[in-house]
């Protein structure tokens, strides 16, 4: 009897073992098949990611391509006393150049320390603005040309709803991408132009691109014109390169911007 007892404790000693074997391999294969999930997942989104930078890509400069009439022939958009582009211009007036790119941070910096300058010789009609959106940093978004799309976004904007230009410019520095990042995507940007009141039929036209190849001209007639980085600033024409030149405006230089615009007034 006991020899019958101890055959069936040894018979259930093993069934457990057994199936402690089996719920062990079962954990195993489940976390086996969660590892190939996320690794999937993981590879997924990188695929859509990609795809979708691709298509980007892709899109840039396709499609019906078109030449801003508002802009000038060196590819500036004027902005005078009311502050929307073509209105207000008076050739009387200094005339400040303004060349930029929507990825430089030191484009940003100028914004939010010398857009208010801009705006005061502006309105008190010492000065017309010029602004030249182009596209020296495509390189530097990982693909996506983002320079040359927001640019495209920017000359869009002066086209069709030209007092909202200023409006979005300064909105795009608020929002501006960190250099070497794949930069904003067009339904970014596209909420940008709405935040800055930009009409939605316009808005809508955003992805289309259609001024990509108009940027790349007017960015290499920005070369062409003297201008070697951005931010740049041209005072009646004659590009400032303190580097080069000590005599230059240095806009870095607090109250530099607003003292050689009013010296330049006066002469």
């Amino acid at each position: 009897m006991a020899k019958n007892v101890q055959e069936t404790d040894k018979v259930a000693d093993a069934r457990k073992k057994a199936q402690a074997q089996v719920r062990a391999q079962e954990r195993r294969t489940a976390v086996m098949w969660v590892v190939i999930g996320v690794v999937l997942v993981g590879l997924f989104a990188a695929l859509v990611a990609y795809i979708v930078r691709q298509s980007e890509v892709a899109d840039v400069g396709a499609g019906d391509q078109a030449t801003p009439t508002v802009a000038t022939e060196n590819g500036g958009f004027p902005v005078g006393t009311t502050g929307v582009v073509g209105e207000g211009l008076d050739d009387s007036r200094v005339r400040v150049d303004v060349y930029l790119d929507f990825m430089c941070p030191i484009c940003g910096v100028f914004e939010e320390t010398q857009g208010p300058v801009l705006q005061q010789l502006r309105e008190d009609g010492t000065a017309d603005i010029y602004y030249h959106p182009i596209s020296i940093l495509d390189r530097t978004s990982q693909g996506t040309e983002f320079s040359t799309r927001s640019a495209s976004a920017a000359a869009l904007i002066a086209q069709e709803s030209p007092e909202n230009f200023l409006g979005f410019i300064e909105a795009m520095f608020l929002n501006s991408p960190e250099e070497g990042t794949p930069g904003l995507n067009d339904a970014q940007i596209q909420e940008i132009a709405k935040v800055a009141g930009v009409p939605d039929d316009v808005v809508a036209k955003i992805p289309d691109h259609a001024y990509a190849e108009w940027v790349r001209s007017a960015t290499e007639q920005a070369s062409i014109d003297g201008m070697k980085g951005t931010p740049s600033v041209a005072i009646n024409g004659d590009m400032q390169d303190p580097r080069a030149n000590p005599g230059d405006l240095n806009w870095t230089q607090p109250g530099a911007l607003l003292q050689f615009v009013q010296d330049a007034a006066s002469e």
